[in-house]
C-alpha cells in the first residue's frame, strides 16, 4: 500500500498573517485595477474635452504604456515571445480588452459624464456571466450569480439616482454599451486562451505593443499632429498619466488572470465605477450620490460571494 502523505502545517512564525494573506489575494489587485480604470476614464474625458482626437489619445496612451513595459522587461532581463500562439493572443486580447473599449470611451466621453460611462462598465460582470453560460451551455453556480447581482445592486444604489441619460443623448449611451460587452468578451478570451506558464509582464507588453502598432497607421493616415512628448500643460500630462496607469493596470490584470476566472475578474467593473464617480466629482463636479458608502458595503459583499470568500449554506 502507498504511504499517505499529509501536508505539515507551517510553524506559527512562518505563517502569513491574515492581513498579509488579504494583501496577496486577488481581491486587492481587483480593487487596484478597478481604481486605475476609473481614474483613467476620467482623465480620458478630460483629454478629449480639451480637443485631443480619440485616435491620437489612444495611440499615445498605448505608446507610453508600451515604453514603460519594455523598459521593465529590459531591467528584468525578459524577452518577448513572438511565436504565432502569442501573437494571436496579443492581438485578440488587445482588441477586445484595450483598443475597442478605450476607443469607445474616447468617443462617447465627449458627450456623456465620466460617472455615467463607468456606471455602464459595471454591466461587464453580468455580461461575462451570461456569455460564459452560453459558451458552456450551462448556468454557473447560483452563488456566483447572486454575488454579481449584489454588486450590480450596490452600484445601482449609488448611480441610477444620480445620472440622467436623457440629457446626454441615448445614442451615445447605447454606443457606450459596446465597451462592457467588449470587456466581457476580453475577460473570457484571456482566461481561456491564457498561454500556460506565460509571464504577466511579457503578456501585457505584447498586448499593448500590438495595439500601438495597429493604431499607428490610422494616426498617420488621419494626419494627427498632437504629441504629449513636450509637456506644455495639464492635457499632455493627463495623456502620459493614462499611459502609465495602463501599464500598471495590465501587469496586475495578467497576474490576477492566473488566480481567478473571467467572471471573478470582471468585478473590476464595480471598482472602476466607484473610482470613476469619485474622480468625476472632483474633476468635473459631477453629482455624487449620498448612497455611495452603502453601495461600497454591498459591493464588497457581492465580490466576496462571487469569489467564494464566504461559506454560504446554499453553495
Amino acid at each position: 500500500m502507498g504511504q499517505i502523505l499529509t501536508e505539515r502545517p507551517l510553524p506559527l512564525t512562518h505563517r502569513p498573517s491574515a492581513g498579509r494573506q488579504f494583501l496577496q489575494s486577488p481581491t486587492v489587485s481587483i480593487i487596484a485595477i478597478g481604481a486605475i480604470v476609473g481614474v483613467s476614464y476620467t482623465l480620458a474625458k478630460f483629454a478629449v474635452a480639451n480637443g485631443i482626437p480619440p485616435f491620437a489619445a489612444l495611440f499615445w496612451q498605448l505608446f507610453g504604456a508600451t515604453i514603460i513595459l519594455l523598459a521593465a522587461m529590459v531591467v528584468r532581463g525578459k524577452r518577448l515571445d513572438l511565436s504565432p500562439q502569442y501573437l494571436r493572443y496579443y492581438i485578440i486580447s488587445g482588441l477586445l480588452g484595450v483598443s475597442g473599449p478605450q476607443l469607445i470611451a474616447y468617443v462617447v466621453l465627449k458627450h456623456i459624464p465620466a460617472g455615467l460611462f463607468t456606471t455602464l462598465i459595471t454591466l461587464s460582470p453580468l455580461a461575462t456571466f451570461m456569455m460564459v453560460s452560453v459558451v458552456d451551455r450551462q448556468l454557473l453556480p447560483l452563488y456566483r450569480l447572486a454575488g454579481i447581482l449584489l454588486g450590480l445592486i450596490g452600484i445601482s444604489m449609488a448611480t441610477l439616482s444620480s445620472f440622467d441619460a436623457g440629457n446626454s443623448g441615448y445614442v451615445w449611451v447605447i454606443a457606450a454599451l459596446g465597451a462592457p460587452l467588449l470587456l466581457a468578451s476580453g475577460n473570457i478570451y484571456r482566461n481561456r486562451a491564457y498561454p500556460k506558464g506565460a509571464d504577466p509582464l511579457a503578456l501585457a507588453t505584447g498586448m499593448l505593443g500590438s495595439q500601438m502598432l495597429l493604431v499607428w497607421p490610422v494616426l498617420i493616415y488621419r494626419g494627427y499632429s498632437f504629441s504629449p512628448v513636450d509637456i506644455a500643460g495639464t492635457v499632455e500630462a493627463a495623456v502620459l498619466i493614462i499611459g502609465a496607469l495602463t501599464a500598471i493596470g495590465y501587469i496586475l490584470t495578467f497576474a490576477v488572470q492566473r488566480t481567478t476566472d473571467g467572471v471573478g475578474f470582471s468585478q473590476v467593473g464595480y471598482f472602476a465605477t466607484l473610482s470613476g464617480i469619485a474622480a468625476g466629482a472632483v474633476l468635473f463636479a459631477e453629482p455624487l450620490s449620498p448612497l455611495l458608502f452603502v453601495s461600497i458595503a454591498v459591493l464588497f459583499l457581492g465580490l466576496a460571494v462571487t469569489n467564494g470568500h464566504l461559506n454560504l449554506p446554499w453553495r
